[in-house]
């Protein structure tokens, strides 16, 4: 999952609210009795919306339908502003810089939970939406090598790459190192890495590529699972460096406090660790598995549901 597709265009919303219209219900007492949550197009939050929904589900009255999309959180924040969906799967770093319109600079730099208490705030104060807790994953940017790699230097973070990187030559996508600010040129700043080179490569190759040797280090997405399946490591951000891209539920406020769903859901706060989403992603985009039967299998394995 790349963290620039998350901000998403806001195209055909119009079309899409009028397809979704009516898909949350509510009973003659005005309780509502059925919301939609709406996915973006990639296995991980559809993965995470049915963990979500299945709990809500087991544990409430309350009837939650999930939509497929093709647009991005920035489409599906302009269907909760209208009503046509009730909530989705995020990130608040994607919150923070678009609909909010923040920079991860200055005074926020550094401050992830800042960053997550601001989001909580002012999406509750501009529009009414409810923004959980971290689910406890990062979907970001990271430096990755492999395992072999990481044993050997004994690599937890980014910083524990500086005097090895040197030698490296290390693959990005051509849009991480146009990226002003959050990009490449900033990131080998702030840590003092200095590599042998940096190739330019398309994202669908460098996994194969770090695999195989053609590169010895390459900016990936710390939960995609490729990560899993060519045994890499995402290295820790330990200095902050990135927004924080951390898994959030954004659900309607109304829906929230009548169901106690803060509640309802504790159980899932901070409990999907980043190894474990990208395992859950690799279920989905290597084997092949149904993103339903995915999150039906992880809740039953953590206890969560008979």
């Amino acid at each position: 999952m790349k963290p620039q597709a998350k901000l998403g265009t806001v195209v055909g919303i119009s079309a899409l609210a009028a397809v979704l219209a009516g898909c949350g219900s509510a009973s003659a007492s005005g309780k509502v009795t059925s919301i939609t949550l709406a996915s973006q197009d990639f296995s991980e939050p559809r993965i995470d919306e049915w963990i979500i929904k299945d709990l809500i589900q087991a544990k409430t009255h309350l009837n939650v339908n999930i939509k497929y999309t093709t647009g991005a959180s920035g489409l599906l924040h302009n269907l909760m502003k209208e009503n046509a969906i009730q909530g989705y799967v995020g990130y608040d770093g994607t919150e923070f810089t678009g609909p909010l319109g923040q920079s991860y600079t200055g005074k926020w730099r550094g401050h992830p939970n800042q960053v997550a208490a601001y989001v909580r705030q002012q999406e509750a104060k501009q529009w009414g939406f409810w923004v959980s807790p971290s689910l406890g994953y990062q979907d970001t940017y990271a430096l990755g090598v492999t395992e072999a790699t990481a044993k050997k230097y004994h690599l937890t973070t980014d910083s524990s790459a500086i005097p090895y990187a040197k030698n490296w030559v290390i693959a990005t996508d051509p849009t991480f190192q146009e990226r002003q600010g959050d990009g490449y040129d900033a990131w080998i700043k702030a840590y003092g890495l200095h590599f042998k080179a940096a190739k330019a490569m398309d994202y669908s190759l460098m996994y194969e590529a770090l695999a195989k040797g053609s590169v010895q280090a390459a900016v990936v997405y710390s939960t995609d699972g490729r990560l899993k399946k060519l045994h890499e490591v995402p290295l820790k951000d330990n200095k902050h460096f990135f927004p924080p891209y951390h898994g959030i539920l954004i659900l309607n406020q109304k829906v929230e406090q009548e169901y106690h769903l803060n509640k309802v859901l504790a159980p899932l706060w901070g409990r999907i660790t980043t190894k474990e989403q990208t395992k859950l992603n690799y279920e989905a985009d290597v084997l092949k598995e149904s993103p339903q039967q995915i999150a039906k299998q992880w809740l039953k394995s953590q206890g969560l549901l008979k």
